[in-house]
């Protein structure tokens, strides 16, 4: 995920040369990062991983909201409900993508509720929240061109009674026309990582393969 988050902080500042400290204070932290759980022997445990991931995204969001066109966005991120056009894109095209990780699972012959880097819970589908996130940082690159080539406006975009941002009839038809040139790719991506992880676990004792679910642990 981390190296996904590099090349598309790398797409965003070829494009804005103006934002090169910001964005290569975000790469720098994301590098930094990468270079530190390599170098740990054994790899880290669960919560230093989430803790490097938490810290990664911070970093990576900062930069990124930096490079959102004015008036899309309040500069962070915002979820349940999003508050301004930026969040409302990314949060949509999550959903969608979650949902295609969902029948990625399925297809692979997994479970897509037992997870490991989400725990799991009640209503989560956490392995699909799992494989997902290495291909969060390719929708964010994908929202950013909508939003850098006006291809999404705020006119497209909306709030409701509860101040969530929403699009609008005719961004969801833009939104939705945009989605279908970048869906059956990220479907591949998911499908061939959740029959990798299918291999592997396989491929390993059967005794082993739920450890993270052993009482005491995430």
């Amino acid at each position: 995920k981390t190296a996904a988050q590099r090349r598309t902080l790398r797409a965003v500042l070829r494009q804005r040369p103006d934002l090169r400290k910001p964005v290569t204070d975000a790469l720098q932290t994301l590098t930094q990062s990468a270079q530190r759980l390599r170098s740990q022997t054994p790899g880290p445990d669960l919560s230093a991983l989430r803790g490097v991931e938490g810290a990664c995204a911070a970093a990576y969001f900062a930069a990124w909201f930096a490079a959102v066109p004015p008036g899309m966005s309040d500069g962070t991120r915002s979820r349940r409900p999003p508050r301004d056009p930026a969040n409302a894109c990314l949060s949509l095209a999550y959903t969608l993508l979650h949902g295609q990780a969902v029948a990625a699972c399925w297809s692979a012959g997994l479970d897509p509720a037992l997870g490991a880097l989400h725990a799991p819970a009640h209503g989560r589908a956490a392995l699909a929240c799992d494989l997902m996130e290495p291909l969060r940082p390719v929708v964010d690159r994908w929202a950013w061109h909508l939003m850098r080539s006006r291809t999404l406006r705020e006119d497209h975009f909306g709030h409701d009674g509860a101040g969530a941002c929403l699009l609008g009839k005719a961004g969801r038809r833009i939104f939705w026309q945009e989605w279908e040139t970048i869906a059956a790719p990220l479907q591949r991506r998911l499908l061939r990582g959740a029959r990798a992880l299918a291999r592997a676990l396989d491929s390993h004792d059967p005794l082993q393969r739920l450890d993270h679910l052993a009482p005491g642990q995430p």
